[in-house]
Formats: C-alpha cells, sequence, structure tokens
C-alpha cells in the first residue's frame, strides 16, 4: 500500500505516529512549506514535493492523507480522488459547501474509499454509548469544546482561513451529536467578540441551539478564551437514559436504575487509522462510521451556525 500526504503539519504527526504503529510506510509527502516538506520526508524515507499535483502524477499513491486548514482545501482531495486513491481528510473538510459538494461528487465518480478524521466516533467510550443507548430515542443532545488557543497554529485565529470556532475545533461535538441523534434541521446561534485581546477576529464564545429532523433538540457551546475541566463533553438524554460523554476516556451517566461508570483505553485516535486501513484493504465503506459525505454534513450544520451568528435568525441547514 503506497500512502501519500498532503499536509504534513499539525494532525498529520498524529496520523503518522498511527500508521508507525501499524507498520505502514509513506511514500511520499506534500506540503507549501518546502523545508518542512523535506524534513518530513527524511524521518520518513519519502519524497517530498510541494505541488499536490506533481506527487500524484509521479507517486501513484494508493492512500492520500489530507491534513490542511480549511481555507487551503481547493482541488486537493478530488484530485486525490481523480488519481483512484483512497482518501483521509483531517476535519473540517473545507470551508464552504460548494467545494465540499465538488469534491463529493469526484469521490462518487471516482468510487474510492473515504474517511474524515472524526476520532471520537472511535472512541471505546462512544462505541460503549452507542450499546447503551440501543433502541432508546434521544430527545435531547448537548456539548461544548471550551479551550484557550495559543499560537502553535497561527492561522487558527483567522476567520478567512478557519471560519472560526465552530467550523474549525468544535466541528468534533457537532459531529458526535448528529451521530448519536442523526441530521440536523436548524440552528441558531450567538456570540461574542473582543474578549481576549489577539486570540481569534471572530466570536470567541459561542452556543448554538439545533433542531434535529427527529424533532430531538440540542446546544452547542464553545470559547476559545478559557480552559475549562471537562472541556470537551457530550451528553445525551432520553426517556430514563442521562450520558455524559466525556473526551477521551469517560463515560458516566444513569439508564433506569443502573449507574453507568464507565473509562475507556482507546481514544479513537489510532483505531480511525485502523479501521481506515481496513476499509482500504478490504474495499469496503461500510467499515468506516465518517465518510466524506457524512462529514459534509456536519460542515453544513457549521456554516449554517455562522450564518445564524451573522443575521440573529435561526437558520436552515442546507446541504
Amino acid at each position: 500500500m503506497k500512502i501519500a500526504f498532503i499536509g504534513v503539519g499539525g494532525i498529520a504527526g498524529n496520523y503518522r505516529r498511527s500508521l508507525k504503529q501499524l507498520q505502514r510506510s509513506i511514500a511520499a509527502v506534500c506540503d507549501i512549506n518546502a523545508e518542512r516538506a523535506a524534513t518530513v520526508a527524511h524521518e520518513e524515507n519519502a519524497s517530498a514535493y510541494t505541488n499536490h499535483g506533481e506527487m500524484l502524477r509521479n507517486e501513484h499513491p494508493d492512500v492520500v492523507f489530507t491534513c490542511i486548514p480549511p481555507g487551503a482545501h481547493t482541488t486537493q482531495v478530488a484530485d486525490a480522488a481523480k488519481s483512484g486513491a483512497a482518501l483521509f481528510v483531517a476535519k473540517p473538510v473545507a470551508q464552504d459547501l460548494e467545494t465540499a459538494r465538488r469534491t463529493c461528487d469526484a469521490i462518487d465518480t471516482a468510487c474510492v474509499i473515504s474517511q474524515v478524521g472524526y476520532m471520537a466516533r472511535y472512541s471505546d467510550i462512544t462505541e460503549k454509548a452507542k450499546e447503551l443507548v440501543g433502541d432508546t430515542k434521544l430527545a435531547m443532545g448537548f456539548g461544548r469544546f471550551l479551550a484557550r488557543m495559543g499560537s502553535s497554529h497561527p492561522w487558527w485565529g483567522r476567520y478567512e482561513v478557519s471560519r472560526g470556532q465552530m467550523v474549525e475545533q468544535t466541528t468534533h461535538v457537532f459531529d458526535l451529536v448528529r451521530y448519536f441523534l442523526g441530521d440536523v434541521s436548524h440552528v441558531h446561534a450567538y456570540g461574542i467578540k473582543n474578549v481576549s485581546e489577539g486570540i481569534a477576529d471572530f466570536d470567541e464564545c459561542t452556543v448554538c441551539n439545533l433542531q434535529f429532523e427527529s424533532g430531538a433538540v440540542g446546544n452547542i457551546t464553545s470559547t476559545c478564551v478559557a480552559r475549562a475541566h471537562d472541556n470537551f463533553a457530550t451528553e445525551l438524554v432520553g426517556d430514563a437514559l442521562y450520558l455524559k460523554l466525556t473526551h477521551d476516556l469517560g463515560l458516566r451517566g444513569q439508564l433506569g436504575d443502573e449507574a453507568i461508570d464507565y473509562t475507556g483505553t482507546e481514544a479513537g485516535y489510532f483505531r480511525q487509522i485502523a479501521r481506515f486501513i481496513d476499509a482500504v484493504e478490504a474495499n469496503e465503506q461500510g467499515f468506516v462510521r465518517s465518510s466524506y459525505a457524512d462529514a459534509v454534513k456536519t460542515l453544513a450544520v457549521t456554516l449554517a451556525a455562522n450564518r445564524s451568528l451573522e443575521t440573529g435568525e435561526v437558520e436552515r441547514v442546507r446541504i
């Protein structure tokens, strides 16, 4: 299996470590930063490129990992699909639906395996929560992502590149509530800017109410100016059911008269890569819990939340 990377900063290091654990080598890497590309290529004994098209033409990879900021997405994933490569894409898949739709079309036409890096879908606590929920109809899902962003990713605080915290970071929470409660029909968001100097040029604190197509309701809160205990958490409510997933490993709650107290060991970061490699080898999209097409639905929810911030109105989620 010939593996290539487009973008080797940030999260790419996590994926590289998982591939190393799986004893899978990387044949080629591409990054617009030539020095970074050369450094990673040397570490992986791989070829280095600064143009992804040239890499695809020369290397003919079987698998392409795309790990670039939202604002950098143009044709990289679609080009890799057209080359016949299976695709692993870091979230979010784009910063606009037009790019995401074009890419979806390319993936469908090429009939290649696709997966997006929503690792929380692959964690022990998510698997356990799915088992506990079973056929219970969930009525409410809410969550939060509370952090204070540093300077490790200078592009992150620029709306032009990241499209804000809900799109780039809290997307994990939006995606997980979708995984449990299904598609979202409407959102209504509020936010506040200029809470902290120098962190972001967008709303640094947001709340977003969700209406699901099932009739369920939800709420997701975000901040990039303050850390908190249990800063990444998702909570689920149904008849005689309450579960709190504290990511990455804690699951607590109540199921009827039974108290739930479960601690996982796998956070999903490694398992998502292992599951993807299995899917590629078996040519079985069904092994994947987070396809590109499904990830576009999560993107659509967060983009609708951004529109609501601008208009102050309830916004319909448009795919």
